[in-house]
């Protein structure tokens, strides 16, 4: 084997001369490695500057803001109400069932009327008997006027009777006061509907004991419906009050479009709001009630800039976007205000204008000044 000696004329090479010879020997035996070298002498950013950074941008611009949510709702009377007896007593028969539509003076339920027709025939014997002593009393005071006329009567006669007649008189007006509340209560033993509606609810059963006014069934005006929607208490939730809220059947069907007409003041122990619409006219009657509904509802608000959740990053100073100056390609971080979040997106109010070319996916390795290379859709 062929061992090379380095040396200098007057004996060996000291450590640094020979870091010199082998760095000579690398570039004469690899030319690379002398391309590199001088290209590293030429550039003047030396070789700490970083490459720029291939980025994907979206070029922002002023739109409407149009908010669209969808709820599902069920179908309930707008006005509904319980009914029971005036008097209560025992239930011999409920003659409806919950859905049943019901005309107005149509038989709902019936208690025993057994104390009711007693107390009737007992009124009616007392008004008879008070309009007979009534005529008698009638016949009376005529008789005394006639006397005392004739000259074979006293005024203290016709006073009497006249006296007796004003209290017979007394006694049928009160006899007919008892046997008109005696039929009231009598024809109250058969509970029948004031209205059309629908029976949305039913609370007896034949044989039970209800009290007065207790309720026997629930009613519900047949004249109108509303869909209730249990919403999320969304900021701008005021903001549905009188919008218009398409409604289809969640089975499928026609559409209709109706005004939202009530929003709850009062959030609910699960944290929902109760929202309303109210269908009127004959769109009403092609809802059943408890029937389930698909609300969908856009609201418009004031124009803003929309950028992609993924163009969000933060500072000390709050939300913030990378956006690319137009004229030299490089980096720079805008601050921003928030207006809302969307599914997809984040609303800006404020911080851009139309035109900024805000930086979607690339952001995390950027830092201000650094250079960029827009990346086209789909690379």
């Amino acid at each position: 084997m062929t061992h090379w000696r380095l040396g200098a004329a007057g004996g060996d090479m000291t450590p640094k001369a020979l870091l010199v010879a082998f760095g000579a020997m690398a570039l004469l035996l690899d030319p690379g490695l002398a391309r590199a070298a001088d290209d590293a002498a030429d550039d003047p950013a030396g070789p700490s500057a970083p490459a720029a950074l291939p980025v994907h941008v979206v070029t922002v611009a002023t739109t409407p803001r149009t908010r669209d949510f969808h709820l599902t709702g069920t179908i309930a009377a707008k006005d509904s109400y319980s009914a029971g007896f005036r008097d209560g007593g025992r239930v011999i028969s409920v003659n409806v069932d919950v859905g049943d539509v019901l005309r107005a003076g149509d038989e709902i339920a019936q208690v025993d009327p057994a104390q009711t027709d007693a107390s009737l025939r007992a009124a009616q014997a007392s008004l008879d008997a008070a309009a007979a002593a009534l005529v008698q009393a009638e016949q009376a005071r005529d008789r005394a006027s006639g006397l005392l006329k004739r000259g074979s009567g006293t005024q203290s006669d016709l006073e009497s009777a006249t006296e007796t007649y004003l209290k017979a008189k007394a006694s049928r007006d009160q006899a007919q006061a008892q046997l008109a509340s005696a039929k009231r209560a009598s024809e109250d033993t058969v509970l029948r509907a004031v209205e059309d509606a629908v029976v949305t609810d039913r609370s007896a059963e034949p044989g039970q004991v209800v009290g007065a006014g207790q309720a026997i069934v629930t009613l519900a005006n047949s004249a109108g419906r509303e869909a209730v929607f249990l919403t999320p208490d969304l900021p701008d939730l005021n903001e549905f009050l009188s919008q218009p809220i398409r409604l289809t059947p969640l089975e499928g069907g026609d559409e209709i479009v109706v005004p939202v007409s009530e929003i709850s003041p009062v959030v609910s122990e699960n944290g929902t709001v109760t929202a309303k619409a109210a269908i009127e006219g004959d769109a009403a009657r092609t809802f059943t009630i408890g029937e389930p509904v698909i609300g969908e509802l856009t609201i418009e608000g004031d124009p803003v800039i929309s950028v992609p959740w993924t163009a969000l990053t933060a500072q000390d100073a709050g939300p913030a976007v990378w956006i690319v100056r137009e004229g030299d390609l490089h980096a720079e971080l805008r601050q921003v205000t928030i207006a809302a979040y969307s599914s997809d997106k984040v609303e800006i109010s404020e911080g851009l204008t139309d035109g900024d070319i805000v930086v979607t996916d690339g952001a995390q390795s950027l830092f201000p000044g650094r250079s960029v290379i827009i990346k086209e859709a789909g690379q």
